[in-house]
């Protein structure tokens, strides 16, 4: 005798089988003790004399022994870690990322020494950022603490209301943003300038938010490696 399985059966079967695709693809996801994205400013007011120092500070302070000591402090002692370029626009510089030893961390390091600065505007859009950060968790780790590293020179273009709105979303969902605003001083020069209260009261008042969020500030570019290099020791451990 024939079993006859009517349409409406045979889209709920498909339906549940997609669905158990999904939950073992989940599944699947390796669980570590952080998920970390570095998302750098690249728009316009970043030239490429600052680009340089800005990277060469991220290589630098990376490949310092005292950042692999702290991720061996996390719960499991594995990192996942990626990198974002920003601008009006967001680019994945280096994907995800699994680091627990020099080795892996060295691989880490070498994508982002190879990779080349994307043209992504000009603009500063510190909010469209971090939305295109939060996006990107839990896509190939799974676990730990959420964190978004923002480092920049400036204001978000596009006002505070709405950059707030997207904080306060993200940080109601349990992701941390730390902030390392660059302060650009006389003589040097910037173009736009920098909020009159000072960049870092700007990134304290409407860019970081969270349990146990860090806000380091960078006095120019040239102190750069070392501001990276705290923030990096104090998020991690």
């Amino acid at each position: 005798m024939k079993t006859l399985v009517t349409r409406r059966q045979a889209l709920a079967a498909t339906s549940a089988l997609a669905l158990a695709q999904f939950a073992a693809n989940a599944g699947e996801l390796e669980k570590v003790g952080m998920q970390l994205i570095l998302a750098a400013d690249v728009s316009g007011s970043v030239n490429p004399a600052r680009y340089k120092t800005q990277q060469d500070g991220y290589l630098e302070a990376l490949g310092d022994s005292r950042v692999l000591n702290v991720i061996a402090e996390l719960d499991p002692p594995v990192l996942a870690i990626a990198f974002v370029a920003w601008a009006r626009e967001q680019a994945v510089m280096v994907p995800w990322t699994r680091v627990q030893d020099a080795k892996s961390m060295e691989l880490f390091r070498n994508r982002l020494r190879q990779t080349q600065r994307p043209q992504i505007g000009i603009n500063t859009f510190i909010g469209k950022a971090l939305l295109f950060c939060d996006a990107r968790f839990d896509q190939e780790f799974t676990g730990g603490r959420k964190v978004i590293d923002v480092s920049g020179d400036g204001d978000d273009n596009q006002g505070i209301a709405a950059l707030h709105a997207v904080r306060d979303a993200l940080v109601g969902k349990g992701v941390v943003i730390n902030g390392l605003p660059i302060i650009v001083k006389p003589p040097e020069y910037i173009f736009p300038q920098q909020p009159s209260e000072g960049l870092d009261v700007y990134y304290r008042n409407h860019v970081v938010g969270g349990e146990g969020h860090v806000l380091i500030e960078s006095i120019g570019f040239d102190n750069f490696k070392q501001a990276i290099l705290q923030k990096l020791l104090l998020e991690i451990g």
